[in-house]
């Protein structure tokens, strides 16, 4: 019987916490993304800019400042996938922790967004008042609780364990070989493109806000042209998904 090293029994702690600690970041992601939001104090709309140079110069520091934690949680997660960092990784003996330190830093830099952030409310696209029309109360609930509903099950589908770390740490413990390669190869190359769901969820919930501040146009244009460039599915991804789909409606009959 093989017992697991001490080496080993760290890396399943180190693991188990940033998967707890995932969890709780993306939470709070959640209630920055999905909470309505409302404005007492008077506001510029975009097309009276021109009108209030003041409130432009009020805007620009905090601006400032969110574009570049924008940029530093979008430079870790291009970063940490770089062939450097895996070579780096490889070197140390660390392949079987390198999913979960890419986790871990993940959930730091966004949670260091979320705690720093600062709004630009001076200055606003749109606004509605949720509590003022239960049609559109309802429309805004029943679109962020279907898109998370369809982002926490697909990343269920896509092997939650595996896309957090714990499940290569457990393999490695086991001296099994990496979850990848009991994967067929269209799965593979699949989760090569798209490492998480859902492109299409994940924009509706950075645009469907009843308060589209100056700051949450920044995230949103940001996130969304960053998930653009970084999806690159191909036809062949889509022919195997829709054969997987095919292959569960007739074994489920």
């Amino acid at each position: 019987m093989n017992f697991p090293s001490l080496k080993h029994l760290i890396f399943l702690v180190i693991s188990l916490i940033t998967f707890a600690y995932t969890f709780l970041v993306v939470g709070n992601f959640m209630m920055f993304l999905s909470s309505p939001r409302n404005i007492e104090k008077p506001f510029v709309w975009v097309f009276n800019l021109m009108d209030s140079h003041s409130r432009i110069k009020t805007a620009l520091p905090v601006i400032v400042y969110d574009l570049l934690y924008i940029i530093l949680f979008i430079f870790q997660h291009s970063f940490m996938k770089s062939q450097l960092i895996r070579s780096l990784f490889q070197k140390l003996g660390l392949q079987s922790l390198e999913r979960t330190i890419y986790t871990l830093t993940s959930s730091l830099c966004l949670k260091y967004l979320l705690t720093n952030w600062k709004s630009a409310q001076s200055i606003v696209l749109w606004q509605f008042k949720l509590d003022e029309s239960k049609a559109l109360w309802w429309t805004f609930i029943s679109v962020h609780v279907i898109c998370w509903t369809v982002i926490y099950g697909g990343c269920l589908i896509m092997d939650l364990p595996e896309i957090l770390g714990i499940k290569q740490v457990f393999f490695d413990m086991k001296r099994y070989a990496q979850p990848t390669a009991y994967k067929s190869y269209e799965l593979r190359q699949l989760y090569q493109h798209i490492r998480h769901p859902s492109f299409l969820c994940l924009t509706l919930i950075f645009w469907c806000t009843n308060l589209m501040s100056l700051d949450r146009l920044i995230l949103a244009v940001m996130m969304t042209a960053y998930m653009y460039v970084g999806w690159s599915s191909d036809k062949n991804d889509v022919l195997y998904q829709k054969s997987q789909l095919i292959r569960k409606k007739y074994e489920l009959n």
